[in-house]
């Protein structure tokens, strides 16, 4: 945990330019490291050089109130200073959100059921916050989207994804990158919402410990945002089907109903009816 916390805090100081914090340039005018250096963040924030050097080794767990000062020195942004506390174990409250439930609900609300029951053309499933899916459609479980992982995260998207488990779903470099980057800040997101939950604080520490990807994108600053998502279903007897992939959030009970469908031809060109 604190080498991860160690290696993101580097990170972020080494993207802050000095001139952005109120610091002026000074000779010598080619600086050494880029963005700012140590002994600069520790001036910002409060403590001491030495005390930062140990936080950034990992050799050290930082106060509650040691993380707000260097997020403030380093103007991180809400989900920046959210993943800052989370590396160490600190719930972030969320003033925009009502107060939630400690636990992550895993329960299909009706709303979620309509939608199953309504969707019977297209393959759909519900997941919860972790991306354990709870439930899927005649047609989802037809075009075997899932594909269940073996162990203790059987029906688990994210341990299916960075594990080894056998998979006909394949992607493109390109939307691998992006799904993967999705659902990592998801999982970061759920674990802020829900940080008394086990089985997410479980899931979530063993992804870490079992893939060297997902732990490297857990202290990345670089994941979140919106990635369209496209995937090939390949089948041992028949031929491969192309879908695309999107994903509409259900409150109450913070789901996500997964839908595959064909993706539309592409649009012919307008041709412009004056001419001359």
């Amino acid at each position: 945990m604190n080498d991860d916390f160690g290696a993101t805090l580097r990170g972020f100081r080494a993207r802050v330019k000095p001139e952005t914090v109120g610091i002026r340039p000074a000779l010598p005018a080619t600086r050494r490291v880029p963005g700012l250096r140590r002994d600069e963040l520790a001036r910002l924030a409060g403590v001491s050089e030495e005390h930062l050097k140990r936080l950034e080794q990992g050799r050290r767990r930082p106060s509650r109130a040691v993380v707000d000062a260097l997020a403030k020195a380093l103007r991180l942004d809400r989900a920046e200073y959210s993943q800052l506390c989370l590396l160490v174990g600190f719930a972030v409250p969320d003033v925009q959100r009502p107060a939630r439930a400690a636990r992550v609900p895993r329960e299909i609300t009706p709303p979620a059921q309509r939608l199953l029951d309504r969707l019977t053309d297209v393959p759909t499933c519900v997941c919860d916050a972790s991306w354990t899916v709870l439930a899927g459609n005649r047609s989802w479980t037809e075009a075997k989207c899932g594909g269940d992982a073996p162990g203790r995260y059987e029906r688990n998207i994210a341990w299916r994804l960075f594990g080894d488990a056998p998979t006909n779903v394949v992607r493109s470099p390109e939307y691998l990158t992006g799904f993967k980057s999705s659902v990592v800040a998801d999982l970061r997101a759920a674990l802020q919402r829900y940080p008394a939950d086990p089985r997410l604080r479980d899931l979530v520490t063993d992804l870490r410990t079992e893939s060297g990807e997902f732990a490297r994108l857990w202290s990345s600053a670089d994941t979140g945002g919106y990635h369209p998502d496209r995937i090939t279903i390949r089948h041992p007897d028949r031929a491969p089907v192309l879908l695309d992939k999107d994903v509409m959030t259900i409150e109450p009970g913070d789901l996500r109903v997964v839908v595959f469908t064909t993706p539309l031809p592409p649009r012919a060109p307008c041709r412009n009816a004056i001419s001359g």
